[in-house]
């Protein structure tokens, strides 16, 4: 499958069976992993297995963050989730994710930058999460067609106009118009977003050629010329076109992490522990970095000089950059409600 196929983003339709050597994909007699798609690679799968003989692992894929809260907050009984940062605290307080009784073995691999997840001290302070992969969500072009952008004003160019994409995420669509009109992803100045920021979402509704789950696929096929994208996405889609760039606009751009937690409900949590143990492992942790073109928060692997995008700054952004990169908080102040009724009339009209 190619990276056109698949994106951090993209869904799958149903459960994809990687147990090696087993003609069942029964949920209960493996590990059962709900992630986005393409963002495991197979081999490290296959190694898993391999390693631990008679396991099976399977997969159920999610296209945003909403939806895997909410079929986790409904009970689904899966292993391992892949979260969001800003996610960590409700599924943590509201008692989605499973405490660690320990520190995963292979914790000390990981940069001090990128530490376990801890819950709040009044909330007892016990670890729950460790993590994965991280990276940014900029501008994706494509340089034979698009003049090198600056600014996340060039997703609101007239010029571009059909050949637009933002990503189909209430949070990335916000951030990026955010950002655009000169206030931070964790504004709260809910008059702004009213009277500046809605406007400019109406009138680039106008320009785009869709709200897209996977940008790769049709910056790849020339459908698409600029787009808001997962650096790592877009780094891999330039094996399919030489053309495409990847860029963090000068008003910053969103630093997200995505983590391994284990649900309240998982059916084996003990397999699961595993799994999160053998991603930590160097080796493990360069294989998959390598594969999908994401950062990797493992210092052991770094140092050792077994990730190949290391020396590229656009994947492993310079102190100067990292300054304008943000965390989201996903709204506070109650500006989440009004973001919510503003996304539900622009997806809605």
């Amino acid at each position: 499958m190619t990276s056109a196929d698949l994106s951090r983003r993209s869904l799958l339709a149903g459960l994809a069976c990687l147990g090696l050597g087993l003609a069942s994909c029964s949920r209960s007699r493996g590990l059962s992993v709900y992630n986005w798609g393409d963002y495991l690679a197979a081999e490290v799968i296959e190694r898993f297995v391999k390693a631990h003989a008679g396991t099976r692992v399977t997969q159920d894929f999610y296209l945003s963050e909403a939806e895997m809260d909410a079929k986790l907050r409904a009970g689904a009984r899966y292993d391992l989730v892949i979260p969001i940062d800003y996610l960590l605290s409700s599924l943590q307080r509201d008692g989605v994710l499973r405490e660690l009784s320990a520190a995963p073995r292979g914790v000390e691999h990981l940069d001090p930058a990128f530490p376990v997840w801890h819950a709040r001290d009044e909330r007892g302070g016990g670890a729950y999460a460790v993590p994965y992969l991280w990276g940014t969500t900029g501008i994706g072009y494509d340089a034979d067609r698009v003049d090198p952008p600056t600014s996340w004003n060039a997703l609101f160019d007239p010029r571009y106009a059909g050949r637009i994409s933002v990503i189909d995420s209430k949070g990335d669509v916000m951030d990026q118009a955010l950002l655009a009109s000169g206030l931070g992803i964790n504004s709260t100045d809910k008059p702004a977003i009213r009277e500046q920021v809605w406007p400019r979402l109406r009138e680039q509704k106008r320009l785009l050629r869709a709200y897209d789950s996977n940008p790769a696929a049709a910056l790849i096929t020339g459908d698409t010329w600029i787009a808001q994208i997962d650096s790592g996405d877009l780094f891999r889609a330039q094996s399919q076109r030489p053309s495409l760039r990847y860029v963090i606009p000068d008003e910053g751009a969103a630093l997200w992490i995505d983590y391994l937690a284990i649900p309240a409900k998982a059916a084996n949590p003990e397999l699961a522990l595993a799994f999160i143990e053998f991603l930590l492992d160097p080796e493990i942790a360069a294989l998959n970095a390598n594969t999908l073109r994401f950062a990797t928060p493992n210092a052991t692997a770094l140092t050792q000089g077994s990730i190949t995008d290391a020396g590229d700054p656009q994947l492993y952004p310079p102190a100067d950059v990292r300054q304008r990169l943000f965390t989201s908080e996903n709204w506070d102040g109650g500006t989440k409600d009004l973001v919510d009724e503003l996304w539900l009339e622009l997806r809605s009209s």
